[in-house]
């Protein structure tokens, strides 16, 4: 496990903290793109890939992980790391840099890790790394994040978009 500078202790209790948790893996991006997270230690949350199919790769025939599922992955790891510090349930993600400095390629031993470097009632910012153990102790790439609480839950069901159910969306023609 490599440690991230400057990591924060979570500010949020155990059992809310659990909590969330499991409103994250509930969360229908989440399961989408196979993702799977958890708590690690005092102040380090965690995300892997629970699967990895060929939509996740990029693309010139290699087996190397898509910069965006890299990018989605880093946005649902500093979700994770941020929720362990502000009083809502849902926080959002103002800005995500990413610098990619080695090919990932797709594997199970992926791993995300992101840890709180600030945390004020307004915003949290938030470093993460990729890692690949099974390759070394290199980082893939790294990320930081401003997120920021949300305070006032929509009344609009998570599953709907602009006035229609998510699924009645067309998909992009092939």
């Amino acid at each position: 496990m490599s440690a991230l500078p400057f990591a924060l202790p979570f500010a949020i209790e155990p059992e809310p903290l659990a909590l969330r948790l499991a409103a994250f893996h509930g969360r229908p991006e989440i399961v989408w793109l196979g993702l799977a997270g958890r708590f690690e230690g005092d102040g380090m949350a965690v995300v892997r890939f629970e699967r990895l199919t060929p939509g996740h790769l990029g693309g010139a025939g290699t087996a190397a992980l898509n910069g965006g599922m890299i990018a989605s992955g880093f946005d649902a790891a500093c979700v994770l790391a941020a929720l362990g510090h502000v009083d809502t349930e849902v926080v959002a993600t103002l800005t995500l840099q990413v610098q990619y400095l080695r090919r990932a390629m797709a594997s199970p031993s992926l791993i995300f890790r992101a840890s709180a470097t600030k945390a004020a009632r307004s915003v949290v910012f938030v470093h993460a790394v990729l890692e690949d153990p099974s390759r070394g102790s290199e980082p893939l790439a790294v990320a930081q994040a401003t997120l920021a609480p949300v305070r006032a839950r929509s009344t609009r069901p998570h599953g709907e978009v602009v006035g229609r159910p998510a699924e009645a969306l067309s998909p992009l023609p092939v």
